[in-house]
């Protein structure tokens, strides 16, 4: 059976290319809704393209109000589900080749969503297309199941579950491999900071006018700025000579009178914060270090600089946590923005399987004086975990193993999937082993070989699981 599979999934390579380079093409960055796009019209586009392919290959599909669709095939009362999404998060800066170009360079497909989620949708797609052409009998259903919206709350799976059953079994290919039996809880808190603008106003001196950075919670900001006045660009340059900062990341220029300070990190996924380099933590630093007139202003950067500063496990804020897993909690400032009359900022945390977003909170209210800030929990996702001996993560590791030979166990992750949202679902791919996390990063790319690898290991899972022995 292994031999037929990778012929197939060779013989479709060109249309499995094809149709990922199809769907890359579409910047479906989530947007505001607008008459019947609920995302906006580009996540929409995606999922009309995606389902347009599947219709040329000869499946049934379903479009659930614009939300979530799915794409099926087999026969049965119970449901193996393949659950991927279409959106993307925005493309960040600094792309070497054109972030929804879908340019292929060194056997490699560039573009934002090759890897999250738009390549693994193909792949999972074209699985099912391998076992349709392979004549295997099915016992189950097999759908694959794309939503819209996963990057900024699942809203359109939990849409899709109000009028579509639940299935039995799913797994997601939207993180790594081997298949992932754990998935950390996601919490997203909201620091805010009220400023005393008259006073601020009135006092002569260094003043912060504006400061902002980053694309969404969940990616680790690639920049940050901030608008000061009161201060003459050479005085500040002498003001920064004993901070330590580096001056190609640093960008200083004036503008309408006032200066503004611009910080270039790099982007990571907001689970793995300590591969990225946090352009809002890091000029924060720099910002601390600065004479400002407004109290409350300097108050809440000493407290940044302090309690947050460059960590990325919340340990100085008191909500460092690890468990026996293992998972280990995460802590990323993914967004902030401020003015005189106010400062937020959004952090993304990723906390331990065995833990609770209410543990995360009360650790950092019991940190932080809650007379300057305020905190507000904006949303969690509770915890994933599947026994590692559940004879579905066999199944699963069996097809993994069958054209790898790795025998590496089952992990667990950061990373939040649609896993989670299922009574009994996991993550499995598209990564392999070793390979470098590019997902919400510039430069996101998926390996060609790794695509048709990948097409196949589904092909025999969805045989594994769902053929009729």
């Amino acid at each position: 059976m292994k031999d037929k599979i990778i012929e197939r999934a060779e013989y479709l390579r060109d249309n499995i290319i094809l149709s990922t380079q199809e769907l890359v093409k579409i910047p479906s960055v989530e947007a505001e809704a607008n008459g019947d796009y609920p995302y906006g019209e580009n996540v929409y586009l995606a999922l009309e393209k995606a389902l347009e392919i599947s219709e040329k290959l000869g499946f049934k599909t379903k479009n659930i109000d614009n939300q979530a669709a799915h794409v099926e095939m087999g026969e049965g009362d119970e449901i193996l589900a393949l659950l991927c999404h279409l959106d993307v998060v925005p493309e960040g800066s600094d792309w070497t080749y054109p972030p929804f170009a879908a340019e292929i360079h060194d056997d490699k497909i560039y573009g934002r969503g090759t890897i999250d989620d738009k390549g693994p949708a193909v792949a999972a797609l074209y699985a099912m297309k391998i076992v349709q052409e392979l004549g295997i009998k099915l016992n189950k259903r097999v759908r694959l199941i794309l939503g819209t919206n996963e990057e900024s709350g699942m809203a359109s799976l939990k849409h899709y579950f109000k009028k579509e059953k639940m299935p039995e079994l799913a797994f997601s290919p939207d993180a790594t491999f081997p298949a992932i039996h754990a998935e950390k809880g996601i919490a997203d808190l909201k620091f805010s900071l009220d400023l005393d603008r008259d006073s601020g106003d009135k006092q002569e001196g260094l003043q912060l006018k504006q400061i902002k950075g980053g694309n969404a919670t969940n990616m680790v900001p690639d920049y940050a700025e901030a608008v000061l006045s009161g201060l003459e660009k050479e005085e500040l340059l002498e003001l920064l000579i004993d901070i330590d900062y580096k001056e190609d990341d640093l960008k200083i220029e004036i503008e309408n009178n006032n200066i503004k300070l611009s910080y270039h990190g790099v982007s990571a996924h907001g689970s793995m914060p300590e591969d990225g380099k946090n352009a809002i933590s890091y000029l924060i630093n720099v910002l601390a270090e600065l004479p400002f007139a407004n109290s409350r202003v300097k108050e809440f950067l000493r407290f940044y600089k302090e309690k947050i500063g460059l960590e990325y496990d919340g340990a100085s804020i008191g909500c460092k946590d690890q468990d026996n897993v293992p998972t280990a909690l995460t802590f990323n400032t993914g967004i902030i923005k401020g003015d005189q009359k106010k400062i937020e900022f959004i952090v993304n945390i990723r906390y331990p399987v065995k833990s609770s977003a209410k543990k995360v909170v009360d650790d950092i209210k019991e940190n932080i004086d809650q007379q300057l800030i305020s905190l507000d929990l904006l949303s969690d996702a509770e915890p994933l975990y599947i026994a590692k001996d559940d004879p579905f993560i066999k199944k699963l590791m069996t097809a993994y193993q069958e054209f790898t030979s790795d025998d590496s166990e089952p992990v667990a992750i950061g990373g939040g999937t649609y896993a989670r949202k299922v009574q009994k679902g996991v993550a499995f791919g598209p990564l392999f082993p070793g390979q470098a996390e590019l997902a919400h990063q510039k430069d996101e790319f998926i390996r060609i070989d790794d695509l048709i690898k990948s097409t196949a290991i589904y092909a025999k899972a969805i045989i594994d699981i769902a053929g009729v022995k």
